[in-house]
């Protein structure tokens, strides 16, 4: 525990007194301690008592004395005066516990006075009387608010004065200072302090010759209704407790005042207030966050429904090459060699892979063999001048002629070349080496670099004002920070049904080429369909499902 008081005044507490102190409170008991070691370097000794009060058995404080070293009998000497001492304190608790008692039995007092008046004038005018009496005070004065400024509504002991005077006029200045600053202003200002500001007050003083003022705002349920201001003689100031007393009983009569002002209202100003509460309760500060998020929705709802803005329709999209060259087996043969898959660029007639064609050499041999034996018949026939032999060996030799020339096309076309510059789609026969082809079998797929075309797949739902001409932007994964610009050319009206969705394949075409694009890439299109209200763009998505459900359902 801390010391609450201390003598002298100005000194520090000494450790030792403290927990002397600390342990007659625990052990509720007095206690002496001597011969102790003190102040510098423990240069000096005393002796120390702790001693418990109590009123009505009930501890209160405990009082611990440093002195100089003294005999046992002398310390309980200085106990005993310590016990005396606590009728004291009892005597002045008891004093204490009267004012408080007096002082609301004041306040029930003032209360019932004003609930008692049917006038809150009369009740305010009998309360400063009241008041004044209390405190002493020379004027005692009660205003209230009249919207904005305060007017005067009471003096102690005057039943009447007119509004116009100085005094008057001097008195409401002096409460709309201290209600403007909420606070309490008291002339002359003990604290010195600068932040309050007292001219009108000081005005007052001077100008009425009260040179002590104190001015409370009068609270009430909303703010402040009014204030009450005290006035007396300079040579009695008010002091602390006075003015404590002051606070409680504004706080206590402030609400009960008020309430008598809203019991006279009449039925008209009843209604409008009543109205305007209701209105406050929508425009008015509370749950203002609320009400700022609804106002900005309502706001945006009202603009959507009379702003224009672009349609659009978004739908995946993907590239593919606008022409196909299928590169398929000429014959039946096996894998030799492959040189190229999917992916890879490829230039007019570049090689791509090759065939097995030993059997087509020894094929070519035969032929050549046969060839020249049918050549060496013919040269002899010739020779001779044999004209039947010569027709029949020239005959072969035709023949032969186009078995070789057969064999030399079939052994060309062992070589798989590519038509045109482009891209390889498809086909891989690198981990195919030496497997059986057969003819017809495809190889590769070639596409062209510069003829592509972009496929969208359009969701069903989103498909009414979909049609050729429409235009728009797509975006490619591979590509996001580029924008290429697409026409629908043909709409082909039969549904796709694929992982859980149906969906129409839009053909649209590129307004330009570039390079960088490549068959098989995916991005996201849209397509500009039109200018609709900014509501039914948001909007129209979910209000055709919940149309399609209802109907389902059959609402």
């Amino acid at each position: 525990e801390s010391a609450i008081a201390t003598w002298p005044d100005d000194s520090e507490v000494e450790p030792q007194l403290l927990v002397a102190a600390n342990q007659a409170l625990r052990e509720n008991q007095a206690m002496e301690q001597s011969k102790l070691s003190y102040g510098p370097k423990k240069s000096r000794t005393c002796d120390i008592v702790a001693c418990p009060l109590t009123v009505d058995n009930k501890l209160v404080a405990v009082v611990s004395v440093m002195m100089s070293t003294r005999s046992e009998s002398q310390r309980h000497v200085v106990l005993r005066i310590l016990t005396w001492g606590g009728q004291w304190i009892k005597t002045l608790i008891e004093q204490v516990v009267a004012n408080r008692q007096k002082n609301q039995i004041f306040s029930l007092t003032l209360a019932t006075m004003v609930l008692r008046h049917s006038c809150a004038r009369v009740a305010a005018i009998e309360m400063a009387n009241r008041l004044a009496d209390q405190f002493g005070c020379e004027r005692v004065s009660i205003g209230f608010r009249q919207g904005l400024p305060i007017r005067l509504k009471a003096l102690s002991h005057v039943t009447s004065f007119d509004s116009r005077t100085q005094l008057v006029r001097r008195i409401e200045a002096a409460m709309e200072e201290s209600v403007d600053q909420v606070s309490i202003i008291v002339l002359p200002d003990v604290s010195e302090s600068k932040t309050i500001i007292n001219r009108a007050h000081c005005e007052l003083a001077g100008q009425e010759g009260c040179g002590v003022i104190s001015t409370h705002p009068l609270p009430g349920r909303h703010g402040f209704i009014g204030a009450i201001t005290f006035e007396r003689e300079s040579s009695k100031p008010f002091n602390e407790q006075e003015l404590a007393l002051c606070q409680s009983l504004v706080q206590f009569i402030g609400p009960t005042l008020e309430l008598k002002q809203l019991e006279e209202r009449s039925l008209w100003t009843k209604g409008g207030e009543d109205l305007l509460r209701l209105t406050g309760g929508v425009f008015g500060k509370s749950y203002l966050k609320i009400k700022v998020t609804l106002a900005l929705m309502t706001m945006l709802v009202i603009a959507a429904s009379v702003i224009d803005g672009r349609y659009q329709v978004t739908a995946p999209a993907s590239v593919e090459s606008s022409i196909r060259q299928v590169l398929v087996a000429s014959q039946n043969g096996y894998v030799k060699e492959s040189f190229l898959q999917a992916g890879d660029r490829v230039e007019k007639d570049q090689l791509m892979a090759l065939l097995d064609d030993r059997h087509l050499q020894l094929e070519l041999r035969k032929w050549q063999s046969e060839h020249n034996k049918i050549e060496k018949v013919y040269q002899e026939a010739l020779a001779k001048h044999d004209r039947i032999e010569l027709g029949i060996q020239s005959a072969q030799l035709q023949q032969i002629d186009a078995e070789l020339l057969l064999v030399k096309e079939q052994i060309a076309q062992t070589e798989v070349r590519s038509p045109f510059d482009g891209v390889v789609i498809s086909g891989d026969l690198t981990q195919s080496l030496g497997a059986p082809v057969e003819i017809g079998q495809t190889l590769y797929e070639i596409a062209p670099l510069d003829r592509y075309q972009v496929v969208l797949e359009v969701d069903d739902h989103n498909m009414a004002g979909v049609k050729p001409g429409n235009s728009g932007k797509l975006i490619i994964a591979a590509l996001p920070n580029e924008s290429f610009s697409v026409s629908i050319d043909q709409v082909i009206p039969i549904a796709i049904s694929k992982e859980k969705r149906n969906y129409f394949r839009i053909e649209a075409s590129l307004a330009e080429h570039s390079s960088e694009l490549l068959p098989g890439m995916r991005g996201v299109a849209k397509i500009d369909i039109g200018e609709e209200k900014l509501l039914w763009i948001w909007t129209h998505a979910l209000v055709d499902r919940m149309k399609l459900w209802f109907w389902s359902v059959g609402f």
